[in-house]
């Protein structure tokens, strides 16, 4: 009996330490991140502008938000309206430093590797759009107005530059996963906000992402009224499924795809709603294989995809659309796919609720500005 409490014991007493433990680097990261945001509210540190508009898209957490498809939205709304548009993101997991050129407007000149996954696709589904990729932004911002000096952009979107106060922003886009209420959430390393829900108040404009008609959104609306911005909501749309290597887009919910067995795998931050896109889409997915986020593919890895999309009896693999562009990175990796029946899911948003007030925010900073 002793023995068995024991083992009990212990393991709760572990986990009792180690949570005090972050509770304690949570307050310190907190209050670093509280001094810091005072500094740049009282203009002790200063931020430099730049002469071109900047929109910033961002978040409060890590990882799956929905800032990469908002952006990509941004994009095309801004082309639309017949605007040059250059797009400056960090480039997460990229193996180069520096300012790096990933797209001139005209051609794509870097892979996954050298850009990062997600501003090579942005890169790739706009190909008209500048796209450089910078760990500081403010030398990625000089870089693009010094190099596109006779064609200067009318608007550069800065992805992922909400905690990024060196810069300022002519418009703050704070983007909050729908399904994640941010006031039941603790700063990191115990939970997953970057800085205190405070932060908000920097927010000209909110976008729920990711709403569903399942959700109960009132909780988090309750929340967020305290800040009195403005909120825009978003939800999934899906495009189809693209092969790998034909190019071919077919839409779900039709023929053949419809009612298919299929073998699920991605590396990204929220591989929840990319499952639940794929059964409402009409897939049948059982079995599926998830990895972290920004992963980067080994052959050990395609290896056992392959193996357990045999194993399972499924007729199709299906990726996610930044996933599909990091493989293809890694040329010999990815042909080793050649012969199997892969797809990637293409998504993009839609705007479900407040779009005239985004859309006039977005038109405003540009037409007053130029």
């Amino acid at each position: 009996m002793l023995i068995s409490n024991a083992s009990e014991i212990y393991p709760n007493l572990l986990y009792c330490r180690l949570k005090v433990l972050l509770y304690i680097a949570s307050c310190i990261y907190g209050l670093f991140v509280l001094v810091r945001n005072w500094l740049f509210d009282r203009r002790i540190l200063r931020s430099s502008a730049s002469r071109i508009p900047v929109v910033c898209v961002g978040n409060l957490t890590v990882g799956g938000a929905g800032k990469t498809p908002t952006v990509d939205w941004i994009i095309k709304f801004y082309q639309r309206e017949g605007k040059r548009v250059a797009v400056l993101s960090r480039g997460y997991k990229r193996k180069t430093k520096g300012v790096v050129l990933v797209c001139d407007g005209e051609l794509v000149r870097v892979s996954a590797a050298e850009a990062g996954d997600e501003p090579l696709m942005l890169a790739w589904r706009n190909p008209r759009a500048i796209v450089v990729v910078a760990e500081k932004r403010l030398a990625g911002i000089r870089f693009i107005e010094e190099n596109f000096a006779s064609r200067l952009p009318d608007v550069i979107i800065l992805d992922d530059g909400f905690q990024h106060r060196q810069l300022h922003c002519d418009l703050n886009l704070l983007v909050i996963h729908a399904e994640q209420n941010v006031f039941r959430d603790s700063l990191l390393p115990l939970g997953r906000l970057r800085e205190p829900v405070q932060g908000i108040r920097r927010a000209d404009l909110i976008l729920l992402s990711k709403v569903t008609k399942y959700l109960d959104l009132a909780p988090l609306l309750n929340g967020l009224q305290t800040f009195q911005k403005p909120i825009v909501q978003s939800q999934v749309k899906i495009v189809g499924l693209r092969s790998f290597f034909s190019s071919e887009l077919v839409p779900l919910g039709t023929q053949p795809f419809l009612y298919t067995w299929a073998f699920a795998f991605s590396g990204i931050g929220d591989p929840k709603n990319f499952m639940e896109t794929l059964q409402y889409a009409g897939l049948i997915v059982e079995h599926a294989k998830h990895f972290p986020d920004h992963h980067d593919y080994t052959a050990a890895d395609i290896d056992f995809i392959l193996s357990e999309a045999v194993r399972h009896g499924s007729n199709i693999i299906v990726t996610t659309e930044k996933d599909f562009h990091r493989l293809k990175a890694k040329e010999e990796l990815f042909n080793t796919l050649r012969h199997a029946p892969c797809f990637y899911l293409e998504i993009e948003f839609e705007m479900i609720a407040g779009q005239q007030v985004l859309e006039e925010a977005l038109r405003r900073l540009v037409y007053c500005r130029s």
